[in-house]
């Protein structure tokens, strides 16, 4: 159907290209506008099997674009003002690029969906609910090469993880140039992990929704290494005042981790007390059992 819109597009220009070009190509003026159809098919052709390919290049469509555009106004220009005849001559190029581009698109989402390279649109109502943190996630995706609009909400979840721990530590607006250097690169490569993660996920195969799940899990049960390391350090502490018979107290503790080089808020220490004696808890009841 689309070759038989191509086809009648050109018959209908046919004439008006041939008695415009025989002054200067006289009996083989019907070469020119069956040239510049056939080329036409062809451009668009070769244009669309490189898409398929995943190999296109825009410029074999803008030439194609051109010719078109050069024959219809040749046509256009033949109604000698006539408005009627002028949208007639045009309708038919219109439709057969209308035609083309839709094809086109079909290509691009299907060849998209089996290599992980189409980019999926963020919903527009999430645009007017929250336009600000919309742009900030769609600029994200877009600089860390996130297809998926899910994956990029799994990276957005993981860096405002990330940014709470660090509030939580240094302040609302301080942790910006109080956290050391160290924590705020991690804040980076917090972004770096989740991508690698869902670059794996697509390079075997997962399906979308797959992945997403796999990479939330995995993500969720990876602890963080400084909040682990700060926990064990917590619980040795306790562990040593309760093989002294002393009670410790949160001002103590704090001053005690401060000494061996961690950075913890007083807001936090409860938190850490209670964790490190549930992981105490744990370990005595592992060791008995065992």
């Amino acid at each position: 159907m689309v070759l038989a819109v191509g086809v009648l597009g050109g018959i209908g220009s046919f004439t008006t290209v041939r008695h415009l070009a025989e002054p200067w190509f006289g009996e083989s003026a019907w070469t020119v506008p069956v040239g510049i159809d056939l080329g036409i098919l062809a451009l668009l052709s070769w244009d669309l099997l490189a898409e398929y390919l995943g190999l296109g290049w825009p410029v074999l469509r803008w030439t194609a674009w051109l010719f078109i555009a050069a024959t219809t106004y040749l046509n256009v220009a033949a109604a000698h003002g006539s408005i009627t005849a002028a949208i007639m001559h045009a309708a038919m190029p219109v439709l057969f690029v209308t035609v083309t581009e839709g094809i086109r698109h079909l290509i691009q989402q299907h060849t998209g969906l089996a290599t992980a390279t189409r980019t999926e649109h963020i919903p527009l109502a999430r645009w007017f609910l929250a336009p600000r943190t919309t742009f900030l996630l769609a600029r994200r995706m877009v600089l860390w090469h996130v297809t998926s609009y899910r994956d990029g909400l799994v990276l957005e979840y993981q860096r405002l993880l990330a940014v709470s721990r660090l509030q939580q530590d240094y302040g609302r607006w301080r942790w910006r140039w109080r956290a050391p250097l160290q924590e705020r690169l991690a804040l980076r490569l917090t972004q770096l992990d989740v991508t690698a993660e869902i670059a794996r996920g697509t390079a075997k195969g997962s399906p979308n929704n797959t992945l997403v799940s796999g990479t939330s899990e995995t993500l969720n049960q990876r602890p963080n290494k400084s909040a682990v390391l700060l926990i064990e350090a917590t619980a040795a502490i306790l562990a040593n005042a309760e093989r002294d018979g002393a009670d410790i107290s949160q001002a103590a503790l704090a001053r005690q981790l401060r000494d061996r080089g961690y950075r913890v808020g007083n807001d936090r220490l409860r938190w850490l007390i209670s964790t490190a004696r549930t992981r105490l808890a744990t370990n005595a009841a592992s060791t008995e059992a065992a």
